[in-house]
Parts: C-alpha cells; structure tokens; sequence
C-alpha cells in the first residue's frame, strides 16, 4: 500500500563485470524489480537496426541479461535487498527461436533466470489455449490470468501470487485484455473466456490484502499504447462524454486511472517502450513498459518503508532511464546460456526453413471439379472459369474497416467473386477474421503467426488446394519486412493424372518515402531466397501482396529491380499499371499502383496466363466511399492462369 509518492534520483552505474546499485537507505527496504515483455522469442541476439539502419551496434543474446540478473542477485543478497522477475506477455510468438516448440524452449530459459511471474498476452494463444496450459504446466513460475472466466486449467494458471521479498509481502495480480476475441483466433481460444478488468480486480485485491499482500502489483498484457499522452487525453475527454468507462478497458492506461488500490502497473502488449514511468494523478498510480523483441529489460528499485510496509517511492538503476539496451559495448554474455541459446536458435531455423514434403499425386485426390463456390447476396461478377485458378491479392484496409458491420458486406464479396484463392494484407484483428471464416465455408485459411502486428492472410478453396507446409521468411530478420515477414504457403493442386506443386508468398512491404530503403533491402532478400530455391530445381512461385511502390515510379524510386532484372520472373500486371484509371490505390492525390503479383515464368508461363485484372469492387456494392468504409482504400487485384493447358 501506498503513503507518499516521490521518486528518489540516484545514479547506479553498470559496469561489465561488477553491477552496483544506489538506495540503500535504513529507512525502507529495497526491492529490486527487473521486467521484460513482449519478448516476441526474440533472445539470440541481433543489430540495433532501430538505433542505425546502416551501421547497427550489437544487442547481445539474452544470456546478457541471465548474467546481469545472476550478479544483480549476488549484490542484492550482501545488502538484504530482494530480486523480482516477471514479464508482461507475448513472450514466445515471433521469433523461430520461440515458434519452433511453441514457447517451450523459451519457458526452459525463463526458468533458468528464475522469473517469479508471467501474464500471457494474446499473442500467447498463436499455439492454442491448450499450449498455453501445457506451458504453464512446464514453468517453475505461475502464469496470472485474474479475468479468466474458466476453470479447467492448470493450476499454474493463478488469479494472483504472493511472493515475500525482503520482508515484503508484494502481491502480483495478472490482467489480460477482456477483448480476446477480437485479437485472437477463434480455434486459439476456444475453451477459454475473460472477464473485465476492473471487475475483476475489484474482487480480487481486497482478497489478496486479507491473505498478506502489502504492496499490489498488477501485472498487465494490456499496454501501453504509442503516444500515451495524446491517448490518455482523448480518453480523459471521452470520460467526460460518457463514451468510455470502467468497463470497456482498452490500454494499461485506462487499467490505471481506475486502478486507485494498486501501487504499480507492469504492462505488456505493445513493443513500444518508454524510459520514464507514467503516473496518474487521478489514481496515484505508477504505469511502466519496456521496449519489446529482446532488446531491453526494464530495472526499477521500488522503496518500501520498513515500518509501515508500504511502497513510498522507486528509482531507475543507471541513467535515470528504466529499460536497459543490452548492447555489447555495455553487457557482458554467460559462455554456457550464449552456446545454449545459439544452438537452439540453429534447430529453430532449420525448422523453419525445412523443405515442403510434397504429397505423391495419388494421395491426393482429383480436385479440378469442385471450384464452385456459394453464391453471395452482391452483383459482384462470378470471376470463376473452368480450368483456370483464379488468384487475388487484396489489402483489407486495417481489417475490419467497419468493425463487425464489414464481415457479411466482404464475405458475400468474396461468395460471388468466387476466387479460388485470395492473399489479405493487413489483418489488424484476427478475431474478426474468424468470424469472417464462419461465413465463408468453402474456404480454409492460414494467418500469419510471427508478425508483429497487422497480419497476412490466405485464404483458398478446401476442396480444391492441399495445403502442404506453411512458414513464415525472415522471421529471425524481419527488420527490412517492418515486423510483417512473408507469408509462404505451399500447395498442391490436381486435375485427373495432372499435379502442381506451388508457393504462394504473401508480402506487406514498408510503406512511404521513408521506407523505401528497407523495400529494396526486402526484395533483395526475398530474391536471393527464391532464387537460391530455384537452383535447387524448385520453381514454381508467385509473389503478390501490398509492395507499396509503383512500376510507374522513377528507377530510383521503388524496390522492383532484382525481379525485374531476372527473366525467370515476370509481373503479369504489369501491363494495367500504366493506366491510372485501373490503379489499385486510387485515392487522390496519391493514385497509384501499389498491388502487384510477380511469377516465375516456370510456374506461370505467358502461354498459360489468361487474363489479370484491378478489381472494382465498389460499382457493385453502392460507390467507392462505401467500399471504404466497409472494405479498404485498396482494390483487389486479380490472376486468372490454365495450369494445365
């Protein structure tokens, strides 16, 4: 519990083998509080390309910080001081090191750094609910799931813990959003429910004080988001309007200004890290989040008073900033953890970038005569032929553009235009996406699992595709790729004794001038990929998605040249680009060409290709500014190909 609230300045300073700490004071006892969230699997270390894309110092693994916390412990036990370990979520989705087992290899690490508490954020559920419970099974810590509404689950899972540090009774309550379904797979939480926020901490602090608990901690997935203060303003103004409340939580912000009982918040949820804390004045509580995907952990030395046992203050360890970069000019890594950590990591990228184990053609069975689909309730044209494979890339601007008012408006788009598979960019919500799956039951789909945020998506006809592998390139490098690495689906098609292998790679490049850089870097990698596949005799590829630059632009604007520059490969839109009336961004004054689908002429020779087409979707469904609202601000883009011709 809290009395007075000040923060006390003092500087400790790091050095590479010996750590010392400033606070120590009679008066109160010193807890030291280290934090990581969103970890995303991200611990084997890489180049600060944030701090400078051309010349990007070293973040060590993570045996940086098992060293720093080990040291951290022997210092604090000569000075009677306690060490608590806990992250805010997300911690395994992202990074092969953390996909690979999903999440076990990262819980092994986890327990070796002795980490007192977890709260699962909703990229935790990419395994399944039932993976999750398996690794709360397999952890030496408790996971805190406080708002969960169901009952059959491990009992690692823990509304709240309470661990003694120092004398201090510090209770731990965890907080994950209540809004699950709109961010998580349907199939991934199946079985599992929440609660709201301040409900459930209304019920359950009161308990925690009664069975000890002198300084309460909330431990959040919920996050703080970019730009707090203009954020936490709107909220403020919508407060006074009566269009938020207490019971539609939607940041670690919000948590906060109703959270008057709890002395600190520690958020996951957002990779987006602050070096100074927040602190609400109408709760007088103390808010903080690191920056994500193994880049820092967070240090603070919490200051409870030795009498009245309530928290009365904090301080950062060095700098006065709370997250520490673990550069290598400032860290020291642990030889056995660092080998550990690598040869993991090695294991992880050989799973991913294992071979398709393509199917004998008579495991397969005869496909070419079930690619009708149901009829939807538009006048969207019926753009399915016989004998051809019908494929569109389509960005679904911030998807859904209109919240639940967009799944039946695209879904009987998608029933009439009757495709046989299309590739979505820009997924912000994948729990809307599997609502829009229920109203599409000819189709089956793979999502993105390792993005960072706003995913891809493929969708395709279940009777008609055997879907062989799915990965995910660059996912250990996806800096170039802005947190969204390409989306590879390999596939297998047969029509009576004929058979195609392929590979769809879904893309959503950087956008804007300021991202054309990491474009080119991008198209260069995914070049040499493909490229180095086609060498080993595999051919068969088509590229599409958002790429965000035009064939159009000057040669020193855009990113196209690897592939424009290699004959084995050609764009088959190409020819509708240069005429502005069928561009597939046509806001003004940005109309323009940013959609575009590249083939091998192995997989897609020009003898085979039939037509590609932009898409206008919106002369069917009332006008381009409904099509926006409900929709995108893109149009789908269309290849139409005889495989067996």
């Amino acid at each position: 519990m809290r009395s007075v609230y000040y923060q006390l300045f003092s500087v400790a300073i790091l050095f590479t083998v010996q750590i010392s700490f400033a606070g120590n004071n009679k008066s109160h006892s010193t807890v030291h509080l280290i934090t990581t969230n969103d970890l995303h699997g991200q611990i084997t270390g890489q180049k600060a390309t944030f701090m400078n894309p051309e010349y990007p110092p070293d973040i060590l693994d993570a045996s940086a910080m098992y060293h720093y916390v080990s040291e951290l412990r022997k210092e604090a036990e000569s000075k009677k001081e306690g060490v608590l370990v806990i992250d805010g979520g997300n911690f395994f989705q992202g990074h092969p090191f953390g996909m690979a087992d999903s999440g076990k290899t990262m819980i092994e690490w986890m327990n070796q750094v002795q980490y007192d508490a977890l709260v699962p954020g909703s990229y935790d559920f990419i395994g399944g609910a039932d993976n999750l419970n398996e690794l709360a099974k397999s952890a030496q810590f408790p996971f805190l799931i406080a708002n969960l509404g169901t009952s059959d689950y491990s009992d690692k899972i823990k509304s709240f813990t309470i661990v003694p540090v120092s004398g201090i009774q510090i209770g731990i309550i965890g907080i994950i959003p209540h809004k699950l379904n709109e961010t998580v797979l349907e199939q991934n939480r199946k079985g599992f429910s929440v609660l709201p926020e301040i409900e459930t901490l209304n019920h359950w602090i009161p308990i925690m004080k009664k069975e000890g608990a002198e300084v309460i901690v909330v431990l959040t997935s919920l996050g703080i988001p970019w730009d707090r203060d203009e954020v936490y303003a709107e909220f403020l103004d919508s407060l006074k309007t009566g269009s938020s409340s207490k019971y539609d939580i939607n940041n670690a912000l919000e948590l906060g200004y109703f959270s008057e009982e709890v002395d600190f918040i520690i958020s996951g949820g957002v990779s987006k890290g602050y070096p100074t804390i927040w602190y609400d004045s109408h709760s007088h509580v103390f808010i903080t989040q690191n920056y994500g995907n193994g880049t820092e952990f967070g240090h603070l030395l919490l200051h409870i008073d030795k009498g009245s046992h309530q928290f009365v203050g904090y301080e950062t360890a060095v700098d006065g900033r709370i997250g520490q970069t673990m550069l290598a000019d400032d860290f020291v890594s642990e030889p056995d953890m660092s080998q550990w950590i690598r040869t993991n990591a090695s294991t992880a990228l050989d799973e991913v970038y294992k071979n398709p184990e393509w199917m004998p053609i008579f495991e397969i069975p005869t496909q070419c005569d079930m690619n009708v689909g149901a009829r939807g309730r538009t006048k969207v044209p019926n753009l399915n032929l016989p004998g051809e494979i019908e494929i569109i890339t389509w960005n679904t601007e911030f998807f859904p553009a209109h919240r639940d008012s967009t799944l039946p408006v695209l879904a009987n788009v998608i029933s009439d235009l009757n495709a046989d598979l299309i590739a979505f960019q820009e997924i912000r919500f994948t729990g809307f996406f599997s609502g829009l799956m229920n109203l599409l039951p000819d189709y089956d789909f793979i999502v993105s699992q390792q993005s960072s945020f706003m995913d891809q998506a493929i969708i395709f006809k279940k009777d008609m595709f055997t879907l062989v592998n799915q990965s995910e390139l660059f996912a250990e490098n996806d800096y170039n790729f802005a947190g969204r690495p390409p989306l590879r689906a390999d596939f297998q098609y047969r029509c009576g004794d004929d058979i195609l292998n392929f590979s769809v790679i879904n893309l959503h490049m950087k956008c804007c001038d300021s991202g054309l850089k990491r474009r080119q870097k991008a198209v260069a990698m995914l070049h040499e990929y493909i490229s180095d596949e086609m060498d080993s005799g595999y051919e068969n590829f088509i590229v599409l998605g958002d790429w965000n630059d035009d064939l159009k632009d000057k040669d020193t604007e855009h990113s196209f040249h690897p592939f424009l520059n290699d004959k084995r490969f050609y764009f088959v839109n190409e020819p509708l680009v240069y005429d502005l009336s069928k561009a597939s961004y046509p806001k003004e004054p940005y109309v323009s060409y940013l959609d575009h689908i590249v083939v091998t002429r192995q997989m897609v020779p020009e003898s085979k290709l039939n037509r590609t087409e932009t898409l206008f979707i919106e002369d069917y469904i009332g006008g381009y500014s409904k099509y926006e609202r409900y929709i995108s601000d893109h149009r789908p883009v269309m290849l139409g190909f005889a495989p067996f011709k």
